[in-house]
């Protein structure tokens, strides 16, 4: 018989348990959003250049070849970058197991995206004639990108945030940058090529840098059965993955096709900053997903509530920064020739999608430790096109309005998942401890999109903008002095 003393007793050991969680994340685990989130940022300041080098129908080009990068990336990586985590934390063979898992994933992955790339004569007809080429340098990055991706995975289940971040700059910033060094002595004619020829040299780079990290140190060592067992559990990931991208990507797609190439990359860039506060999710994540795996059973649900109510906040509070600073933002990408303060609103509509996407995060960590991924081939997939759904009826005459896309789709993937979870009958939380973030995020995203960009309402976004910096810095100091 359980005794009130009892009760409290357990009450007591989950919210340390859940504080010490939230200090692991947002503390140690700062390195990987730092780490991560700094190249990225960093990258930003390239994109202004590169615009500008390129105009608006050579940086379409760029765009969508970014799209299918990631895309192709995600359906020929066999879902190894989400397996090889959980198989170092989880699995009997353990890092030597997650180790093999990274070489023949890596191998499979070559031999697929090498397949597709010498068939190019059957397919290229169906690709628009300015896009074929750089489609085809797409499809050969994605390829090392998914080496890369894998080699991230590894590196944290072996808890080294200083080789991640190192892989991570070299990643995001090296292709960017030698890109642009490719692009830069080609006037007056700059072809979007060029750029995509330096952009896959930096991935390849990257790498090659991720197979030396992941491997020193120890040998991959698999037992029977374990790719197979990391197929069951990877295959269907990947309509998961696409999908989950495309929520983005999409959108960049249906631009090209109710408009033209130049919306196409408007609406990429006003994507591209607005899904800022995703990066520092998905950074968070790095640690996130290992401390959720690592929580006793009977702890979990009380573990993944504490933080992901901490998670959320924090990016409430980033994406309501960033939709009261889209003016400046969007003014920094892009020239005048973009029209980017015509944007702003869509901004805002992407950062909101941002704070949604945690209670999506949450539930599929849940998913992913009872090691039962498939439902999240079915829900993720139509999601999307719930969102896309949305997107074409809201905004097939208004381009900003295709924004809505992006939160619709993770509004139905937060309930979708919530369901799956509930179904698998895994660790148990409550939802609702998200509404007062959320709300706050909401609130902070509605003001960035309807304020005007000019006269005093200026300060009023700087100024609420400098009280949601305030509250992060806050947030993140609580946390840290938290007693577990």
């Amino acid at each position: 018989m359980t005794t009130e003393a009892d009760s409290d007793s357990h009450g007591d050991s989950h919210g340390a348990a859940g504080a010490a969680a939230s200090k692991g994340v947002l503390g140690r685990g700062s390195i990987y959003p730092i780490g991560t989130a700094a190249p990225i940022l960093a990258n930003l300041a390239v994109v202004p250049v590169v615009t500008r080098m390129l105009g608006k129908p050579g940086y379409g080009v760029v765009a969508i070849a970014i799209v299918v990068i990631q895309v192709a990336m995600m359906a020929g990586s066999f879902g190894m970058p989400s397996v090889i985590t959980r198989h170092g934390i989880l699995a009997q063979s353990g890092v030597a197991g997650a180790r093999a898992l990274l070489i023949r994933g890596s191998l499979m992955t070559i031999g697929l995206i090498t397949a597709i790339i010498l068939t190019a004569p059957l397919w290229n007809r169906l690709v628009q004639a300015p896009l074929r080429d750089a489609v085809l340098l797409a499809r050969g990055a994605s390829a090392v990108v998914v080496v890369v991706e894998n080699s991230q995975a590894l590196l944290r289940v072996l808890d080294r945030p200083g080789a991640f971040v190192s892989l991570s700059l070299t990643a995001t910033l090296g292709g960017p940058l030698l890109g642009l060094a490719l692009l830069a002595p080609s006037a007056p004619v700059r072809s979007p090529e060029r750029y995509l020829v330096g952009l896959t040299a930096g991935y390849a780079a990257a790498a090659a840098v991720g197979l030396v990290l992941g491997l020193r140190g120890g040998h991959p060592q698999r037992d029977r059965g374990d790719t197979r067992a990391a197929l069951r559990l990877g295959l269907p990931v990947i309509p998961h993955l696409v999908a989950l991208f495309l929520a983005n990507g999409a959108l960049v797609f249906l631009a090209g096709q109710l408009f033209d190439i130049a919306s196409a990359g408007r609406i990429q860039l006003a994507l591209l900053v607005g899904s800022a506060p995703a990066v520092i999710t998905s950074a968070l994540n790095n640690s996130w997903a290992p401390i959720i795996y690592r929580t006793p059973a009977h702890e979990r649900g009380a573990v993944l509530a504490h933080t992901a109510r901490d998670i959320t906040t924090l990016i409430a509070l980033i994406s309501g920064g960033v939709a009261l600073l889209s003016p400046w933002l969007m003014r920094l990408v892009a020239d005048a020739g973009f029209a980017p303060l015509e944007l702003v609103p869509a901004v805002a509509i992407v950062a909101f999608g941002c704070v949604l996407s945690v209670a999506y995060l949450a539930n599929v960590h849940l998913v992913f430790a009872a090691g039962r991924s498939l439902g999240l081939s079915v829900i993720t997939p139509l999601s999307l096109l719930i969102g896309l759904g949305c997107a074409y009826l809201i905004g097939r005459q208004n381009l900003v309005l295709l924004a809505v896309g992006f939160p619709t789709t993770y509004a139905v993937l937060a309930l979708g998942t919530a369901g799956l979870r509930r179904y698998l009958h895994a660790a148990r939380w409550s939802e609702t401890t998200l509404l007062m973030p959320a709300g706050i995020g909401l609130a902070l995203c509605v003001l960035g999109a309807v304020l005007p960009a000019s006269g005093a309402a200026e300060r009023v976004r700087i100024a609420m903008a400098t009280l949601a910096g305030l509250g992060t810095l806050r947030l993140g100091r609580r946390v840290l002095r938290r007693s577990p």
